[in-house]
């Protein structure tokens, strides 16, 4: 196919627009850094903003879906802004559902986008539906924090986007404003990263001071010394980082020549990887290469692996030159971290990931079936502070699903995944070329089913953001694929006239 009649005369990636959205992306951490100590500062903010989601949606609902997009992938945890203790994600997010129930219920094309999925991906949703609200009621009944509860059912409500998100998306200029988001989302993700590093690298920054605290009460991530100066830099939109990966590389296995552009977006997504230094993440980038055999040539398959490999091991490296000045490698860490797999006790966030199993295991057989309802807690005595802790950090993926929703709905939530690499496979299969963007997302989701075993990924709103996402490519009839093919072709490239 020849791919030159799909370029326009401009790329979508550099666009005046992007340059505005990257530094939106760094003013929202700014704002909410100064805004930190005034509540009532945040609140007039977010209900700004509330009223503006309004204000687009009746203007045209696209748009409003945009701004809630646009949060998700520039707003980090979705905690910079609150109002009366709600997250300003939680707000938007909610606001716009009603919206839209409001304008499309009673009407003949709410009916039709109902009937549109699968009878057996309704059911599953219908029956996940009611898990989830009788979770909700344990949950009450249980007497579990009324805020904790709102949050952990926010990415659930997520899925309704299934029914909007086809037709709200449809125009050509939204997807490409989807594109510039996504793409300024990896490059700032990046960039936040490395100026997070430098400012405790070089003691600019200190543990416990107010960047340490915005980041951790306010980003929701973590900033752990391990050591000469190296400090892993972890937030939340970090687990979409795996799947770009992925997606990114099997686009690369492509035989053609390919914008060197990407090759520059997987490194930078390698580099926050390092930075992060998760197992778990290391785990499923390492099993979603796997996935990426499927369909493509081995020697490209075999480049790109070794290529990830290379970026890997090199910018680990030369992180940790340059932040001990050349006193160690850093692999004594790297090596660490990965030991901790099979003995977890000589690693402090391991062994804490241990002394919590018990607690679960006991909540666990209390209510097997239908859990103790969203929002829970748990308290466990950590034998290295010598205190009782309670948490909402389970820090186990697949039993934080058993102990809050029971085996039914964690299995409901895992079929749904597996359902929709069920419809890829599929696909792929009836599709004679051009797979490489199937292939990718299918890889994405096998990450995350992996991700999940130590990290809450599947019931996260990036996961479900994730999963939204590749099923409405999934259930695409597979002769749209050249309209895919033309936008990913044109996220950098221009024709030259």
């Amino acid at each position: 196919m020849d791919m030159e009649k799909f370029l326009t005369t401009s790329s979508i990636f550099f666009s005046r627009q992007t340059s505005y959205l990257l530094a939106l992306f760094f003013i929202i951490r700014v704002i909410s850094f100064v805004l930190m100590p005034h509540q009532i500062l945040q609140g007039i903010l977010v209900f700004g903003f509330i009223l503006l989601l309004g204000i687009l949606y009746f203007k045209n609902p696209s748009y409003a879906m945009l701004l809630v997009l646009t949060e998700i992938l520039l707003g980090g945890s979705g905690h910079y802004f609150e109002l009366a203790g709600l997250s300003i994600r939680t707000l938007l997010i909610a606001f716009f559902f009603f919206l839209w129930l409001s304008y499309n219920w009673g009407q003949e094309t709410l009916k039709q986008r109902l009937q549109q999925l699968p009878k057996s991906l309704s059911a599953l949703l219908i029956l996940l539906a009611l898990i989830i609200l009788l979770s909700i009621l344990t949950a009450i009944n249980n007497e579990h924090n009324a805020k904790a509860i709102i949050q952990d059912i926010i990415p659930f409500a997520f899925l309704i986007l299934l029914y909007p998100a086809g037709h709200l998306l449809s125009e050509q200029k939204n997807q490409e404003y989807l594109i510039r988001v996504i793409v300024v989302s990896l490059i700032g993700t990046a960039c936040f990263s490395i100026i997070s590093f430098l400012l405790f690298s070089t003691g600019i920054a200190v543990l416990q001071d107010q960047f340490y605290l915005w980041c951790r009460w306010i980003d929701d991530g973590k900033i752990t010394n391990l050591g000469n100066n190296f400090f892993r830099i972890v937030e939340a939109a970090h687990l979409l980082i795996v799947p770009v990966i992925l997606l990114i590389s099997s686009l690369l296995m492509r035989d053609e020549k390919h914008n060197k552009m990407w090759r520059i977006l997987r490194v930078l997504a390698i580099l926050v990887l390092v930075l992060n230094l998760s197992r778990g993440y290391f785990l499923a980038l390492l099993i979603g290469l796997l996935v990426l055999k499927y369909k493509h040539k081995f020697k490209k398959w075999a480049i790109e692996l070794a290529l990830v490999i290379f970026w890997i091991v090199a910018l680990f490296t030369g992180i940790s030159l340059i932040a001990s000045q050349g006193k160690t490698l850093g692999w004594e860490q790297f090596g660490v971290r990965l030991q901790s797999f099979v003995n977890p006790t000589i690693e402090i966030s391991s062994a804490t990931r241990m002394m919590k199993l018990p607690v679960i295991w006991e909540q666990i057989k209390q209510h097997p079936i239908v859990g103790l309802g969203v929002g829970s807690s748990l308290t466990f005595y950590n034998s290295l502070t010598y205190k009782q802790e309670t948490t909402s950090h389970y820090d186990w993926g697949y039993l934080e699903m058993v102990a809050e929703t029971g085996i039914t709905g964690a299995l409901i939530l895992l079929s749904i995944y597996l359902y929709t690499a069920f419809l890829l496979v599929k696909k792929i299969k009836n599709i004679p070329d051009w797979h490489d963007f199937d292939v990718g997302l299918l890889a994405g989701i096998v990450a995350f089913i992996v991700m999940n075993i130590t990290i809450a990924a599947l019931f996260h709103v990036f996961g479900i953001l994730f999963l939204v996402f590749t099923l409405t490519i999934a259930l695409k009839q597979t002769n749209i694929f050249e309209q895919i093919t033309k936008l990913l072709y044109q996220v950098f490239n221009k024709l030259n006239t």
